[in-house]
C-alpha cells in the first residue's frame, strides 16, 4: 500500500481559522450596512446634537421651548437664574439632580447641555448613542449600538458552531477508516483492505496500522502451528503413557491377590489410588487438547469435607517415600461447598503439599489446618522446612520460579505453585507465601464458600 499524497492536518486547521475570519468580516460588514446605511428605524448617535445645534436660536428665544425643537431622546427643563424649575419634561427626581450637575459641570447619564434665555436657564440631556426611533424599542434596548455589537457576538458564536461541525464532520468522514481497520483487528479479522485517507497523518496512521496487520497475521498463523504440534505432541505423550500406567495397575491388582502384609497392602492401595488419580490427569490433558476445556465442568458443587479427606489421604501417601508425619486438623462442617473444578483443585492442593514434601527433613511433620472463618475456606500448609527464600516470598508464584536453581536436578522446574496459584484463581480464591514462626514455609489458601 503506497502512501497517498493528502493534505496535512495543519493545512485545514489554517483553512478552517481563515473561514472563519472572512466569515466573521462579511458580518461586520453586513451589521454595519443595516445600521448604519439602511438604518432601518434607527436613529444616528450625533441626532440629538445637531437637533439642538440646528434649533439653537429658537431654542435661545422661543417664548416657551416645547419638544418639536427637540428628538424624542431628549429630555429638558427650564430652571430661573437661582435654580428654581419652572417647567420641562424631568421627572420629580431629576429637576434637582440636573441643576446640581449643570451647576457643578457634572453629569450622571448622557450628555447634558445648557442654554442661557431671557427668563433664565434651558438644560437638555439627551445620549449620543444610536437609538431606535421606535418608542416600546427604546424602553426594551435603550442601546442600539449594544444591541448590534451582541448580535454580532451570537451570529459568530453560530459560525464558530456550525463551522467546527463542519470542520469535525470531514475528520470524522476520514476516521472512519481508521475506526475501521481497528474493529476488524479487535474482532481477529485480519483479511481486510486497510482503506486510505485524504489527510496525511491518518494516511500514516493507516500505514503502521496496515504492517501491524501483516505482522500480526503472521504471528498469528505462526502461534497456531506451533500451538497445533505442541497439541499434536502431548496427545501422543499421553497416550504413551497411559500404556505402562496400564501396566502398573494391572500389576497392582495382581499383586493384590498374593499373600501381603497389612503394611503392604496400604502401600499397594496408596498404589492404586496414584495410578486412578493420574489416569484422570491425563484424561483432563486430553481434553484440553481436544479443546474440550475443563471449564465446562467448573460449575461442580464441591464439599469440603469430601475433598479435604481425599487430599489428608493422598498426602499421607506421598508423606510415606521420605517418612514424614502428614497432620490434618479440620474444623469444618460436613453440609460445607465451594463452587469449581474438583479435579484441578485436588490438584493445585496436592502441589502445595508435594512442594512440602519435597523441601521438609526425613522424620518431620507437615501440618494441614483447614478452617472456615469469614464465608471462606482457609488452608494451611506449614512444614518444617527452611522456609521460603525472600525472592520465593516475592516470585514464587510466578512460573519457573525456584528459590534454588539446583532444584531442576531433582526434577523440579518450579511449575508446582505456579500451577497451585492459577488454579486456585480460576476458583476466585487467593494463595499466599509465607513462613511459619518456627522457620518452615507456610503456604495458605483462601477460597470462598458456596451458599445457595
Amino acid at each position: 500500500m503506497a502512501l497517498k499524497k493528502g493534505t496535512k492536518l495543519r493545512t485545514i486547521f489554517i483553512k478552517y481559522i481563515i473561514s472563519v475570519g472572512i466569515l466573521s468580516i462579511v458580518l461586520i460588514i453586513a451589521n454595519l450596512y443595516v445600521f448604519f446605511v439602511a438604518l432601518l428605524g434607527v436613529y444616528p448617535a450625533n441626532y440629538s446634537q445637531k437637533t439642538i445645534e440646528k434649533n439653537l436660536e429658537k431654542l435661545k428665544n422661543t417664548p416657551k421651548v416645547t419638544m418639536d425643537l427637540l428628538t424624542p431622546m431628549c429630555s429638558f427643563g427650564v430652571y430661573s437664574n437661582d435654580g428654581h424649575y419652572l417647567y420641562g419634561n424631568f421627572s420629580n427626581e431629576d429637576k434637582k439632580v440636573k441643576w446640581e450637575n449643570y451647576r457643578k459641570g457634572t453629569r450622571t447619564t448622557g450628555y447634558i447641555t445648557s442654554i442661557e434665555r431671557e427668563e433664565g436657564i434651558l438644560i437638555i440631556n439627551y445620549p449620543l448613542t444610536m437609538q431606535y426611533k421606535s418608542e416600546k424599542l427604546r424602553e426594551i434596548l435603550p442601546n442600539a449600538e449594544n444591541t448590534v455589537v451582541f448580535l454580532f457576538f451570537v451570529e459568530f458564536i453560530v459560525i464558530l458552531i456550525l463551522w467546527a461541525n463542519r470542520f469535525a464532520k470531514k475528520i470524522n468522514n476520514e476516521l472512519k477508516s481508521l475506526l475501521v481497520a481497528t474493529e476488524k483487528i479487535e474482532e481477529q479479522d485480519l483479511d481486510f483492505n486497510i482503506g486510505a485517507s485524504n489527510i496525511k497523518e491518518i494516511d500514516m496512521v493507516l500505514q503502521g496500522i496496515d504492517k501491524m496487520k501483516g505482522s500480526l497475521k503472521t504471528a498469528l498463523e505462526e502461534q497456531w502451528v506451533i500451538e497445533k504440534q505442541r497439541q499434536e505432541q502431548i496427545s501422543a505423550l499421553t497416550h504413551d503413557v497411559k500404556t505402562p500406567l496400564t501396566v502398573v495397575k494391572g500389576n497392582v491388582g495382581l499383586l493384590a491377590e498374593t499373600d501381603m502384609t497389612e503394611e503392604q497392602k496400604v502401600y499397594c492401595h496408596y498404589i492404586e489410588e496414584s495410578s486412578g488419580q493420574m489416569e484422570k490427569y491425563i484424561q483432563n490433558l486430553l481434553a484440553i487438547t481436544k479443546k474440550e476445556s475443563a471449564r465446562e465442568n467448573s460449575n461442580e458443587i464441591i464439599q469440603i469435607i469430601k475433598i479435604l479427606n481425599l487430599v489428608k489421604e493422598q498426602g499421607m501417601a506421598l508423606g510415606r517415600t521420605k517418612n514424614i508425619d502428614i497432620i490434618s486438623k479440620m474444623n469444618i462442617e460436613e453440609d460445607l461447598y465451594i463452587k469449581g473444578h474438583e479435579n484441578e483443585l485436588d490438584r493445585a492442593l496436592m502441589n502445595i503439599i508435594a512442594n512440602a514434601v519435597d523441601f521438609s527433613p526425613d522424620y518431620s511433620t507437615i501440618t494441614i489446618n483447614s478452617v472456615v472463618d469469614n464465608s471462606q475456606l482457609i488452608i494451611q500448609v506449614i512444614d518444617e522446612g527452611e522456609g521460603f527464600s525472600e525472592k520465593m516470598l516475592k516470585y514464587g508464584k510466578e512460573q519457573l520460579s525456584m528459590g534454588n536453581e539446583s532444584r531442576t536436578k531433582n526434577g523440579h522446574y518450579g511449575l508446582g505453585l505456579y500451577i497451585a496459584d492459577t488454579i486456585i484463581k480460576k476458583h476466585n480464591g487467593e494463595l499466599i507465601l509465607s513462613n511459619s514462626v518456627n522457620g518452615g514455609g507456610k503456604v495458605i489458601v483462601k477460597i470462598p464458600l458456596l451458599y445457595e
